[in-house]
């Protein structure tokens, strides 16, 4: 039977030394127990440098040899970043590396000496002590492709919340000194709205501007998509304008800078999106994700990057508690709590999963069929919400299903024959068109 807490309780013998480190940005602490939580030697300090790091290994090989220890395992907490390149080094002097979750180290640190002192030499014992008990997981630190994937998706959503943040002053520009500009352009980040902003952005500019001047320069950046019409519009807008009109000047400044701060992210999306379809073809199982409906290279990537090596799971359970897409309730007694996803996972893969999922319910007949089922069944009918989590639920089996087996989509894995969903179906709403 398969148990995570009987695995690692094996990793734990009789001849293994247990070394917790609290890990900081310069200076971490370390503390050595044996497999019945005595000290070995007391907490000492050692830097986050190759010669301090290499102190530390010294020591380790010292107390194995005092105490006859054959095996080693270093266990530590993730704080922040500066864990990896610590976790790093050692993996490659053949040391095993586990983590443990900060939580518990904070809700355990009192159970020594019932007070809630925090030092660096105590919270690395905390961590030994729970290492000892089997508290820890083994992390699978991204490498070669995978870790550039990682590395592009993290980069391509900080550029997207930089966007954000350039189009939001834009916006703010605009809301005093042509608020009207956004009753023609519905988005700043349009060809024809970035034209009129490079070109006449204020009533003042577009006054003194011809209106075929003013259209051609909008059909020039549409391909003759936008022109004549929204030329007048725009100018008739500019003509009866409530806009600020002092500090112009300064305000056409920083407006520049951010439309060319726009620009220059859009293009750096761009090429993030096409190195990152480049990397994906050398992921075996990449290719049967982007058969499912609605999944865009960059939600691949973000799955591929959250995920890792499939092989690493043994079942799609793994892969949902991962998410923290698993339920949780608070029950005592009597008292029936409420049950919901626990939330304890990656939060960048539970996103890209239920944007999937959106797009599925809405583009696919037997998503939309489902959903339908979910919300509308006589026993438990689920929320709205809650239909969209238990598709992406099953939507990670698929995933699994997908990778392991080297399968291309199909609706069968989504609703079998058998599926109650179809053998009570009842009409459904026609399936929207909307774009992925």
């Amino acid at each position: 039977m398969y148990n995570p807490l009987s695995q690692k309780l094996a990793m734990i013998t009789p001849e293994t030394l247990i070394v917790g480190v609290d890990v900081a940005k310069h200076t971490h602490y370390a503390q050595m127990i044996n497999f019945r939580g005595e000290g070995l030697h007391k907490p000492f300090p050692f830097q986050n440098t190759i010669s301090g790091i290499g102190d530390l290994v010294q020591q380790i090989r010292t107390i194995q040899f005092k105490h006859g220890l054959s095996k080693v395992l270093v266990a530590m907490e993730p704080t922040g970043h500066y864990w990896l390149p610590l976790a790093c080094v050692l993996k490659t002097q053949g040391i095993t590396v586990v983590l443990v979750n900060p939580h518990h180290v904070k809700k355990a640190k009192e159970l020594d000496d019932n007070s809630p002192t925090k030092r660096d030499d105590k919270d690395a014992g905390v961590i030994a002590r729970l290492a000892k008990d089997g508290r820890f997981y083994i992390p699978h630190i991204p490498a070669g492709v995978i870790a550039d994937i990682r590395n592009l998706v993290n980069f391509r959503e900080r550029l997207n919340k930089d966007l954000q943040q350039s189009k939001a002053r834009i916006n703010t520009l605009l809301d005093l000194y042509f608020p009207e500009f956004q009753d023609v352009f519905k988005s700043v980040e349009g060809k024809a709205a970035m034209a009129a902003l490079d070109n006449f952005p204020f009533p003042a500019d577009l006054i003194e501007k011809p209106v075929d001047e003013v259209a051609a320069v909008l059909s020039q950046a549409t391909h003759n998509r936008v022109g004549l019409k929204h030329a007048e519009l725009l100018k008739d807008k500019a003509r009866t304008s409530v806009g600020v009109r002092d500090g112009l000047e300064g305000a056409r400044m920083e407006l520049r800078y951010q439309l060319r701060r726009v620009k220059e992210i859009l293009k750096e999306c761009e090429l993030v999106e096409a190195r990152l379809a480049e990397l994906l073809r050398e992921i075996p199982y990449a290719g049967y994700l982007l058969t499912i409906p609605g999944m865009s290279i960059l939600q691949v990537a973000t799955i591929v990057s959250e995920v890792g090596d499939l092989n690493n799971y043994r079942n799609a359970r793994q892969l949902i508690k991962l998410a923290g897409l698993n339920l949780v309730e608070n029950s005592s007694g009597t008292h029936k709590g409420r049950t919901r996803i626990s939330k304890r996972g990656r939060a960048k893969l539970r996103c890209a999963l239920f944007r999937v999922a959106l797009v599925l319910v809405a583009r696919t007949q037997e998503f939309s069929i489902l959903h339908h089922y979910y919300t509308t069944r006589p026993n438990n009918p689920l929320k709205g919400k809650q239909s969209l989590v238990a598709i992406c639920c099953r939507l990670l089996r698929i995933i699994f299903a997908l990778a392991r087996k080297g399968m291309a989509y199909n609706r069968d894995l989504v609703l079998p024959e058998s599926h109650p969903a179809l053998v009570h179906a009842e009409p459904v709403r026609p399936v929207a068109k909307v774009a992925a």
